[in-house]
Formats: structure tokens, C-alpha cells, sequence
């Protein structure tokens, strides 16, 4: 990812945070599917101290599951921009 993609990446990220529209609702049904299936799995997520629009967020935009999500956000201090840029390099 060059520095352009980043920076928009961030920008995204930082707009949808603020309440603004998602840019795309192609990954709203799949994700949740995802998540329920990590769950289902017996690998309950530690989601303490992290906002749960934070890890819906961060899903999301990095089209990862739940636990990767609340993981990147604990491991950046519950930055998004940080959380969403470490899982999309």
C-alpha cells in the first residue's frame, strides 16, 4: 500500500467514524456472518475497554472478523486509523 492509499484509507476511516455514510454496504451482511462464526467457534472476544462502533469500524474497513478487530484496537490503543492501516499492510 503506497502512501496515497494509506492517506485515503485513513480518510475513510476517519468520516464513516464521524457519521458519515459507509462508501460501499457491499461487506454489511458478510461480516456479521464472519463474526458469528469465530464466535460460534468457542473464541469469545475480550472487548473490554474498546467501543463497540470502534470494532464495527474497524471490521468493516479491514474485512476482518471480530477478534481480529478487537486485537488490532487493543494493540494500537484503540486508534482506528492505527488498527484499520496494521490489519490492511
Amino acid at each position: 500500500m503506497n502512501f496515497a492509499q494509506a492517506q485515503a484509507a485513513a480518510q475513510n476511516a476517519l468520516s464513516q467514524a464521524q457519521g458519515a455514510a459507509p462508501a460501499s454496504g457491499a461487506d454489511d451482511e458478510a461480516i456479521p456472518e464472519l463474526a458469528e462464526e469465530e464466535e460460534a467457534d468457542g473464541a469469545a472476544v475480550d472487548a473490554d475497554g474498546v467501543e463497540e462502533k470502534d470494532i464495527d469500524l474497524v471490521m468493516k474497513q479491514a474485512n476482518v472478523s471480530r477478534a481480529k478487530a478487537v486485537k488490532a484496537l487493543k494493540d494500537s490503543d484503540n486508534d482506528v486509523v492505527n488498527a484499520i492501516m496494521n490489519l490492511s499492510l
